[in-house]
């Protein structure tokens, strides 16, 4: 499951555009690294907070379809706490926070190079009852 979520995430134009790479994914747990390009920054020299949002959307979405159904969002909250700025990468990380009858809840953390904490958030998904393996994946 986890090779045709990761495999699926690479084959999507968007998340090819923002350029993330996954260092984990399992089913609690992971962790992904963007490359700082000007691409994805902001007239201020920053990351745009909606690739934040994007790659912080994508990951904790994946993590939650390694339960094997797909997810969809909920809600999400990020708190922007320092400007993603001088850094060649940022990091984020997604923690399961809960698995409820049909609700996933994540723990969003995005730092720098120097593990600097630059936004932190809570995610929320709808699990549904669409097996991953059966079907493909549309992000």
């Amino acid at each position: 499951m986890r090779e045709k979520l990761i495999a699926e995430l690479y084959e999507n134009q968007f998340n090819k555009f923002v350029g993330f790479e996954v260092l984990e994914l399992g089913p609690t747990y992971s962790k992904a690294k963007v490359k700082c390009t000007e691409q994805i920054q902001n007239p201020y020299g920053s990351i745009h907070g909606g690739a934040l949002l994007a790659l912080v959307d994508t990951m904790a979405g994946a993590t939650g379809c390694m339960n094997g159904y797909y997810v969809t969002t909920v809600s999400a909250n990020l708190n922007f706490l320092l400007p993603a700025a001088n850094t060649e990468y940022i990091y984020c990380e997604c923690m399961k926070l809960k698995t409820g009858k049909h609700i996933l809840v994540f723990d969003i953390r995005i730092t720098d190079d120097n593990g600097n904490l630059l936004d932190s958030g809570e995610f929320s998904f709808f699990a549904s009852k669409t097996p991953l393996l059966d079907n493909p994946m549309r992000y």
